[in-house]
């Protein structure tokens, strides 16, 4: 299974509104914040491409996310799939 490790970058006035939300999102496990404005956060998924949707409906769905930035992306394990 895919993993991605990262940091969201949030408006630094909603970053707890941001990380409420996150919570909520499937796939999607957070760790705190760091630094008033920085959620540690993980995605999984089935495949890459799945990390990817996670990551483009999180920008473009949750407002107060000025970028979301990996630290680490583990895929080792999975078979590249065309989806």
């Amino acid at each position: 299974m895919p993993i991605a490790g990262v940091v969201i970058l949030t408006r630094e006035e909603m970053t707890s509104q941001v990380l409420n939300q996150l919570q909520n999102v499937e796939n999607v496990t957070t760790y705190g914040v760091h630094k008033n404005n920085n959620i540690v956060a993980v995605f999984e998924g089935q495949t890459p491409k799945e990390l990817e949707r996670i990551n483009d409906k999180l920008i473009n769905e949750v407002p107060g996310i000025l970028g979301i930035y990996p630290a680490y992306v583990n895929y080792e394990d999975v078979e590249e799939q065309n989806d």
